[in-house]
């Protein structure tokens, strides 16, 4: 089904983010910070903002790293008088958590009518990424 295909009550909800997927959960900016974090690795407060390409007030990306942390997402050391952040999770281990969620939550919401879809949407699979798959949840 394309977006063509619902109703614009639905399509004007159900934008999908242009960057990374984390933006579904975490917004754009609390993504971007997150991103940078991976790239860079252990970074102050004053290190992810200069190296954001939008240049954000250091209270607003201290802020959106408070949010961070608090939503468990990242750790925080003290480091003379600030915090060094680090991501709590892989980028992999993120982006399972947060699929499993939406899948989870999307069956509990819409039961058989989803699996029926996500049944449709394996047959669109690739057989050999589907044998892999199947591997890798075996263990």
């Amino acid at each position: 089904m394309s977006k063509r295909d619902l109703p614009r009550a639905f399509t004007d909800r159900l934008e999908r983010p242009t960057g990374h997927p984390e933006e579904w959960f975490l917004g754009s900016l609390q993504s971007r910070v997150l991103q940078t974090l991976y790239k860079q690795g252990p970074s102050s407060v004053r290190e992810i903002a200069d190296a954001l390409k939008d240049k954000f007030a250091y209270t607003t990306v201290m802020t959106v790293l408070v949010r961070l942390y608090e939503k468990g997402l990242v750790g925080r050391e003290q480091q003379g008088k600030g915090y060094l952040y680090t991501p709590r999770y892989t980028m992999a281990e993120l982006r399972d958590r947060m699929a499993k969620y939406l899948v989870d939550g999307i069956v509990e919401d819409f039961g058989d009518v989803a699996l029926a879809h996500f049944a449709g949407a394996l047959d669109r699979v690739d057989r050999r990424r589907l044998a892999r798959l199947r591997k890798t949840t075996d263990r």
